[in-house]
């Protein structure tokens, strides 16, 4: 009889034996899913290695093999592990974000008819290309371009993607999010066809499962998506490129809580491959270690095709009355574009129609009663929403604390600023990107089909539309409210504005005329505006870091998270306690521990929440200490324990 071993989907750190039923007899087992019996539950896992007979548990008949061949490799399972460990997750939940849940795949026609030719690099460009390729020569593998907005860092991932396909090797491109996936994959497949692959959790499971066969197969040679492209199922790969790469949502916010730069450094050095990570504002971390030699660092200082980075005024919303939220400077500037017949971009960092609703009579604010977080009145639905759980009430007619009458809308979403905007400019076409109007990809396409073809005149959104996105037409930026990110404490609220701001005033003047863009603040001398009026990212930097250096926060220390959440607050107290009290025992004097605390969010989903936050100057001292806690740390029935390797916030 056969035996396997089989990593399963869960939160249990260890793997599993189970036996082959004779009609599954097979020379090769591993990189095949397969169906069990778990506790009671089927499970679709993975075999992993081939086990031998253990008297340790009674071994149990896998149910069904799914594939006839392997759909995982041995370097995706080592890839696997090094997450699994690094991370602190199970095998098996790795092995999860590489492996799509399709059975049947499905595959789409791929022309390549009517390629386009490589674009000629400007004389820039073809400079950082020839020198990325003298320093490949001397053995360099890993590189930053940071090019300001529209200079043309795209086509340089080109040039180095052509490269690589023709010497035989493989290509990741990762884009941090779906909504940037479009413009990009549009263009790929414009000039590579079909050696494109596009991975995404908008596609449907038999679509995404066959863009993951054709990686397989070698049908397809660049996989492209936000970060789960990273696990594609290649086994040469030559190129990883990491477009945007300062974007939050290159972190996984569930288990493996990992993050896209440092599982790419990995996997680059187990292909011995080319790592460029690329943006124009990039993150502060990968700034401090490029000035430390761990990157090579490239600039681009100048617009592709002699285009110049827009004029930028800021307008001081003080002087604005309570219940403003356009200035009459921005409206003006608005109509003159209207006239003018260009392209409007306004960004509202926040969705909804109002951000909370407060009693008149004794300042309540409803709140959502699984979180500990304000409601948000749409208009579209009539309903005030929790943007954390997804609860939705009617808005009461009076206050449920004290009985008053007057509940007053408070804040501005992006549905309230649509408003506003179709009142005052009655004809203009408006259209409104936030994830409450995007549910596919199919409405995304659809609309940015329409702002190319000239059909809509103001687009509003959140920073959907800040980042990457690539439409001539807009010559005017206005940012509504530059200190949503500002206002929130957290130790990367300065870095996340400089970057938004940044990101979307480089929507404007891309191609042809000058643009503008203004920014409505009530911080207008904060270092993140003040330095993001000419793009500079570098006083930022030098600002920021000192800031970071003051508060001993990353990158001058390397941090794990540890929360403890569950339904019963006394019991999450109890519980994040005796880990307190647990890791107070270990004494390590390289590691600083702060907490227990509660989280900013206290309760999500009626689930409450405590935090510890671990810091010491390199990794391995918290790694360590939190493997020793898990070695003797025996979890409560009623809790769960969430670690987060490297946080990039401490909601």
């Amino acid at each position: 009889m056969d035996f396997v071993e089989i990593a399963l989907p869960i939160g249990l750190n260890t793997t599993f034996t189970y036996s082959i039923p004779e009609i599954y007899h097979s020379n090769i087992y591993i990189g095949k899913r397969v169906v069990v019996n778990f506790n009671g539950r089927k499970i679709m896992g993975y075999i992993v290695n081939n086990s031998v007979f253990t008297e340790k548990y009674k071994i149990k008949p896998i149910d069904k093999i799914v594939d006839t061949e392997a759909v995982f490799t041995e370097k995706m399972i080592t890839f696997a592990r090094w997450v699994s460990e690094y991370y602190f997750s199970s095998l098996g939940e790795a092995l999860s974000l590489m492996v799509p849940r399709g059975i049947k795949p499905k595959y789409a026609a791929q022309p390549d008819n009517n390629l386009l030719p490589a674009n000629q690099l400007s004389p820039v460009q073809q400079k950082i290309y020839d020198s990325i390729n003298d320093d490949i020569a001397n053995g360099q593998k890993k590189f930053y371009i940071y090019g300001i907005t529209g200079s043309g860092k795209t086509e340089i991932y080109f040039q180095l993607i052509d490269q690589t396909i023709r010497s035989g090797k493989k290509v990741i491109f990762l884009v941090p999010e779906i909504a940037l996936s479009y413009q990009t994959m549009e263009r790929m497949q414009k000039r590579f066809g079909s050696q494109c692959a596009n991975l995404h959790s908008n596609l449907t499971g038999s679509i995404k499962l066959g863009e993951y066969f054709r990686l397989l197969n070698g049908d397809a040679s660049i996989a492209i998506g936000p970060r789960s492209a990273l696990f594609a199922p290649l086994d040469d790969i030559g190129l990883i490129i990491i477009d945007e790469e300062h974007e939050g949502a290159y972190k996984s916010e569930e288990s493996p809580r990992f993050h896209s730069r440092s599982a790419a450094m990995f996997l680059a050095n187990l292909h011995n491959s080319l790592l460029v990570l690329g943006s124009a504002t990039p993150s502060v971390e990968s700034w401090f270690y490029a000035e430390k030699g761990f990157f090579k660092l490239y600039e681009i200082t100048e617009r592709f095709g002699g285009a110049v980075l827009p004029d930028v005024s800021v307008i001081d919303t003080n002087t604005l009355s309570f219940n403003k939220n356009l200035s009459l400077e921005l409206t003006n500037e608005i109509n003159n574009r209207l006239q003018n017949k260009e392209q409007i971009l306004l960004l509202q960092n926040r969705r909804g129609f109002s951000n909370y609703l407060q009693c008149n009579e004794c300042k309540t604010t409803l709140t959502c009663p699984k979180c500990s977080i304000s409601l948000t009145y749409h208009k579209t639905t009539g309903k005030l929403v929790c943007h954390r759980c997804g609860y939705a009430i009617k808005p009461p007619d009076t206050c449920p604390e004290c009985g008053g009458l007057k509940l007053n809308k408070i804040g501005a979403g992006t549905q309230k600023i649509e408003e506003e905007i179709q009142h005052i400019f009655p004809h203009a076409r408006v259209v409104r990107i936030d994830y409450d109007v995007i549910s596919k990809s199919k409405d995304l396409k659809n609309i940015f089909k329409k702002i190319e073809d000239r059909e809509i005149d103001i687009i509003i959104g959140t920073q959907m539309i800040a980042k990457g996105l690539h439409f001539p037409g807009i010559k005017f930026v206005g940012i509504v409210n530059a200190d949503i990110f500002l206002n929130i404490p957290d130790f990367k609220a300065a870095e996340r504005a400089f970057s938004l701001i940044t990101q979307v005033s480089g929507r404007a003047g891309r191609t042809g005329e000058k643009g503008l863009v203004m920014i409505q603040t009530i911080n207008p001398t904060h270092y993140s505006i003040t330095t993001s009026l000419k793009g500079d990212f570098e006083s930022f930097y030098t600002n920021e870091i000192a800031f970071r250096d003051m508060l001993n926060m990353p990158p001058f220390t390397r941090m794990i998270r540890l929360v403890v959440r569950g339904s019963d607050e006394t019991k999450v107290k109890e519980e994040i306690s005796r880990i307190s009290d647990m890791i107070g025992k270990q004494k390590n004097q390289t590691v600083e521990i702060l907490g227990p605390t509660p989280c900013m969010i206290t309760k999500i989903n009626l689930n409450f929440r405590y935090q510890m936050l671990l810091k010491s100057k390199k990794i391995d001292p918290v790694q360590s200490l939190v493997k020793k806690l898990l070695e003797s740390y025996k979890p409560s029935h009623t809790t769960y324990l969430e670690i987060d390797v490297d946080p990039t916030d401490l909601f």
